[in-house]
């Protein structure tokens, strides 16, 4: 009888363990957890409005190497004409100069950039009669496909900070239009210009940078801008000479080859 209770013992311990691992296991593993910096930051996320409503967080940018893209860098005025208007609102023609001549793998000079935005300026003022701001949608319509003939290109609207690291992982280049007092450029005439267009070459993991050609100066080669920075200030802006922009809106062109 002793025997008997004893095994029947044994089985009721071993029933109540493997409850107790089933019932009270954590749902993560360590394996998932440790995309974030502490439990306490994981939850901190979990109780978040978004995560009790069901969304998810994006998971932390990976640190890891990315392309840098071998994008020909020129100044917005390549012969330093910043008082000619052609030049002083040229950066939405320089940005697709710079990324049509990567794409095509041509060689580009400040000669060739002075003569190729007069061109483009040019174009747009034949066919649509003016050149001064073009929203993303009308660079990539107007000038990408229109004035150079490049199909291998796309809007994204509203877009996030990852859309952007995505997009340079795989190898693109990135225009994004910005309000470019936001960037607090030292290298500005200040306060730095309300339009703006960058051209982004890559980024680091490490410092959480972009690495860009800011052509609105003569030191904006490989120049890096915090991540966080450079977002907020990006800012789509409507086609038209200097209309009122009415609401802000993260939009950019992608190019790939």
């Amino acid at each position: 009888m002793g025997n008997f209770k004893y095994r029947i013992g044994i089985i009721f311990f071993i029933i109540l363990t493997a409850a107790v691992v089933y019932f009270y296991s954590p749902e993560e593993s360590l394996e998932e957890i440790k995309d974030y910096e502490s439990f306490s930051d994981l939850n901190e996320k979990l109780e978040s409005p978004d995560i009790k409503k069901g969304i998810l967080p994006e998971k932390k940018i990976e640190e890891k190497e990315y392309p840098l893209l071998d994008i020909p860098f020129i100044p917005q005025a390549p012969l330093g004409e910043w008082d000619n208007p052609i030049y002083q609102d040229g950066c939405e023609e320089a940005a697709s100069l710079m990324a049509i001549y990567w794409a095509r793998g041509l060689d580009l000079n400040n000669q060739i950039a002075k003569e190729g935005i007069a061109a483009i300026s040019q174009y747009q003022e034949d066919n649509f009669g003016g050149f001064i701001d073009t929203s993303v949608f009308d660079t990539m319509e107007r000038i990408i496909k229109g004035y150079f003939g490049y199909s291998r290109v796309r809007v994204e609207k509203n877009i996030v900070l990852s859309d952007i690291i995505q997009e340079i992982e795989k190898g693109n280049a990135v225009i994004v239009p910005t309000n470019g007092r936001l960037l607090n450029n030292p290298y500005y005439t200040p306060p730095g210009p309300e339009r703006h267009n960058l051209i982004i070459r890559g980024y680091d993991s490490n410092t959480k940078e972009f690495i860009v050609n800011d052509y609105g100066t003569k030191r904006g080669e490989l120049y890096r801008y915090d991540q966080d920075v450079l977002y907020n200030a990006i800012r789509d802006y409507p086609t038209g000479d200097h209309l009122p922009i009415t609401k802000i809106e993260k939009n950019m062109i992608v190019v790939w080859k």
